[in-house]
């Protein structure tokens, strides 16, 4: 019996401390992050907005954040743009090399880090973007909402229809909102929709991947895309369905025209 007791008083201590460990690692992520964005993403005093009328967000715009993309590739050259969903904890720089895999325990400052940071896919190309652009960035799980893990409040419909506006800004262009169309749970051994798809051979081709997704989102939508769209795919992993292959992916076509900055 004293054996027992040492064993779970043991195993009692181990996972406390491991849990204390993990509290203030997720802190220290989590106000690292913080800082970032108070200190190179601001409201301007003139909100730019939407003219969907659908979504009254003429009467009621939604706060679109200055960047200042300079400081920002001081602090990482890597830097390619900001991805910011209003009322929601996303709002973060976005970095981009030449694998993706560095970022995947890598913060934005170049800490070793499990959140890692919000990447570009590799392949992308943000400077002409491409007709698909792929956003990755952990679910950190542990009831944790920061990096990604609100992307899988989403799945609830009451939220996706109040949260449909995305801004993703580059350091090349200044691109206005971007607007929610799809929520996908996908199984990455399902080889019939690749939501990583980045280029598209023939309009009928885009137009087709779109209708798949379309008819694979959790919610249903009467947004209209054209052959010449640009969407832009949030990923990250949702083990609620599909285990390790689960994958919770969010579209949003871009609904206002470039602006240089």
């Amino acid at each position: 019996m004293k054996i027992i007791a040492i064993v779970f008083t043991l195993i009692f201590i181990i996972s406390a401390t491991y849990l204390i460990i993990e509290y203030f690692v997720a802190r220290k992520e989590f106000s690292e992050y913080s800082k970032i964005q108070t200190d190179f993403a601001s409201i301007p005093m003139i909100e730019i907005h939407s003219s969907d009328e659908k979504y009254h967000l003429e009467t009621d715009p939604l706060p679109y954040l200055r960047i200042d993309f300079g400081a920002l590739l001081r602090e990482n050259p890597d830097t390619v743009g900001w991805l910011h969903i209003p009322d929601t904890l996303i709002s973060y720089p976005v970095v981009q090399t030449t694998n993706n895999s560095k970022y995947l325990d890598t913060s934005f400052l170049g800490t070793r880090s499990s959140a890692g940071a919000v990447f570009a896919d590799m392949n992308n190309d943000v400077k002409a973007p491409d007709q698909n652009v792929v956003l990755y960035g952990h679910n950190m799980g542990s009831g944790r909402k920061d990096m990604f893990g609100t992307l899988l409040e989403y799945k609830d419909h009451a939220h996706y229809d109040t949260h449909r506006y995305v801004q993703f800004d580059t350091i090349y262009a200044q691109h206005g909102w971007w607007k929610i169309f799809a929520v996908v749970n996908h199984d990455i051994r399902n080889t019939n929709w690749n939501y990583l798809q980045l280029k598209f051979e023939t309009q009928d081709d885009f137009l087709v991947w779109i209708s798949q997704a379309r008819a694979l989102s959790l919610h249903y939508t009467d947004t209209i895309l054209q052959a010449d769209d640009q969407i832009l795919t949030l990923s990250t992993c949702d083990r609620s369905i599909y285990g390790k292959d689960g994958r919770l992916v969010i579209l949003a076509v871009k609904i206002e025209g470039d602006e240089n900055i």
